[in-house]
């Protein structure tokens, strides 16, 4: 493995919080879609069909206010209550990523080291590489929409 396969090939796309809200939200999201589709299925009439979507979108929406909650009460507690444990998990992320790299480069990889190993150095570094990717994200910002994020609308569902 070269060092752009290794650059390019595998640099994770996205922060782990960032993935586990998109998988969460794409699990939730499928389980209203499934009522919609079962209140189209057996509901007679038409006025029955938008009494109970109306009903679920409520409820999607109360949903969602509840998640947006518990993210705000989070920045809140770390506004309010200032822990050392930040810093410190990002002090231990930026030492094993710098660290790591300035052993590498000054010592290698030993030559007759197996695929095996080969590939726990690779996912070593990737995860490093994504600790250091949260550690900016959380101490200067990822960007400027997501600085605005709690501003945005809640809107119901289309359907």
């Amino acid at each position: 493995m070269g060092l752009s396969d290794w650059l390019f090939g595998a640099t994770p796309g996205q922060q782990a919080g960032q993935a586990v809200g998109e998988v969460a939200g794409k699990t939730i999201g499928a389980v209203f879609d499934g009522l919609y589709k079962i209140i189209d299925q057996f509901s007679t009439n038409d006025q029955e069909k938008i009494e109970a979507k109306l009903a679920v979108s409520k409820h999607q929406l109360e949903v969602t206010r509840e998640f947006i909650s518990d993210v705000q009460n989070a920045r809140q507690m770390q506004v309010t209550n200032r822990s050392y444990w930040p810093g410190i998990l990002s002090a231990v992320i930026l030492f094993g990523f710098f660290g790591g790299g300035t052993y590498v480069l000054v010592y290698g990889l030993q030559p007759n080291m197996d695929e095996v190993s080969k590939n726990i150095i690779n996912m070593f570094s990737v995860q490093l590489l994504s600790g250091v990717s949260a550690v900016i994200g959380f101490w200067l910002g990822s960007s400027y929409g997501s600085q605005r994020k709690d501003e945005r609308p809640i809107l119901p569902p289309t359907k």
